[in-house]
């Protein structure tokens, strides 16, 4: 990486492939986590750690990731549904001491002006941004435009993926934005199993392809700007008014050298505390390979990537994503993490406060699109392929003419 994109004195964390780290806890807790009482409808497994199932659904996704792991295994204990912290701490995050602390996400007092304007000259410098919007979603495009031009940050939108749309899935199929070998009705056909348990995934597959297409027009881009950073937004994150102070300390202070991914607000962290607002994501090994590790690490609202590593990044994702047999692996967060034995994917926990940015200040709608029926989606029209580099091509003319305007 380029001077000022890292820290060159961080540790960086050596990670075997295939690593998977899972909990050792006593044999006794161990046991008891085996029987203890199991949620109402939720798939199983042989050796399914149900302490942990509980203490990720009462101590994270109750709370949207505002409670830290270790006040999320005192708050399942009180139900004794997994073991007080005097017998054996759970720890989701190694090296809690580090990062794992709310505070951590205060806002910041000590920037100097001459900071401030360092911070944004650095910024515009070094960072292209992309926001994901839908296409009829004006509302939400209105809301992100203002907030960023408060924050003096430009950006290009790059257009959701309705699939619930008539043709919208033969479409994406044909232009190479998803793969060939998937098939969607394999894939929603596995997804509805008890074992897999999901709902629908019309939804899921066009936001995956939509973060997909982000990630090439992002290559594209950086090598038209020659911008060393892309950001890629969700239109329902809320950045900070010091974002950008934040994210210059974050990636010139304690980004190892390594990095191919920061998520900048990631719920239900999993992986090792390696700086006080970064954790190293490693894949959940309690959970299920064919589950796609599914569980943690949940948030693509704030994604940045250094130019170098994306067109990699991209690759390795794609054949992680478009997999018939691991639907969970459609969800583009549960996939990054999931090989993130292979790829270097940090992360910003979700539970330190306010932290880079806030979300959840309008309602997603890929829930209410994954409900969505598509009709003999396999089966598509005779018509001539458009190929995904000339989608590229042609978004690199449009931001060649946006750089010469």
């Amino acid at each position: 990486l380029h001077t000022g994109l890292c820290n060159k004195i961080a540790v960086l964390v050596s990670v075997p492939a295939a690593y998977a780290p899972s909990f050792t806890l006593p044999e006794a807790q161990q046991d008891a986590c085996l029987k203890v009482p199991r949620k109402p409808g939720a798939p199983h497994w042989q050796g399914e750690n149900w302490c942990w199932q509980w203490m990720k659904h009462i101590g994270c996704y109750h709370s949207s990731g505002t409670m830290t792991w270790l006040e999320a295994q005192n708050r399942t204990a009180s139900f004794r549904l997994a073991p007080p912290v005097e017998e054996a701490r759970m720890e989701p995050l190694a090296e809690p001491g580090i990062c794992e602390h709310a505070s951590f996400g205060a806002p910041v007092h000590d920037a100097q002006p001459e900071e401030v304007n360092e911070a944004q000259a650095w910024f515009d410098a070094n960072v292209s941004v992309f926001v994901l919007n839908m296409p009829d979603d004006f509302d939400r495009l209105q809301y992100m435009s203002t907030r960023l031009r408060q924050l003096g940050i430009s950006f290009e939108r790059i257009p959701g993926i309705d699939m619930s749309q008539s043709g919208a899935y033969a479409k994406a199929k044909r232009s190479g934005l998803i793969s060939k070998e998937f098939n969607f009705s394999v894939a929603n056909a596995v997804a509805k199993t008890e074992y897999q348990n999901m709902e629908g995934i019309v939804g899921t597959v066009g936001c995956a392809a939509a973060h997909l297409r982000a990630m090439a027009f992002a290559v594209s881009q950086g090598n038209v700007t020659g911008r060393p950073l892309a950001l890629i937004l969700e239109d329902d994150a809320e950045l900070e008014d010091d974002f950008v102070v934040k994210l210059r300390r974050l990636v010139t202070t304690e980004a190892p050298c390594d990095w191919e991914a920061i998520s900048l607000r990631t719920m239900c962290p999993y992986g090792i505390c390696v700086s006080p607002h970064l954790t190293r994501v490693l894949p959940d090994g309690n959970e299920p390979v064919d589950r796609c590790r599914h569980g943690v690490n949940y948030g693509f609202y704030a994604m940045l990537y250094p130019a170098h590593a994306l067109e990699s990044v991209h690759e390795r994702l794609c054949k992680t994503v478009w997999n018939n047999s691991r639907p969970h692996c459609l969800d583009v967060d549960v996939a990054l993490a999931s090989i993130s034995n292979e790829v270097a994917y940090y992360a910003v926990p979700g539970f330190q406060n306010p932290g880079f940015l806030s979300t959840g200040h309008v309602e997603s709608r890929r829930g209410e699109i994954n409900m969505a029926w598509l009709d003999e989606p396999e089966h598509e029209e005779d018509a001539q392929p458009v190929l995904l580099t000339d989608i590229v091509h042609s978004m690199e003319q449009r931001v060649k003419d946006m750089v010469n305007n």
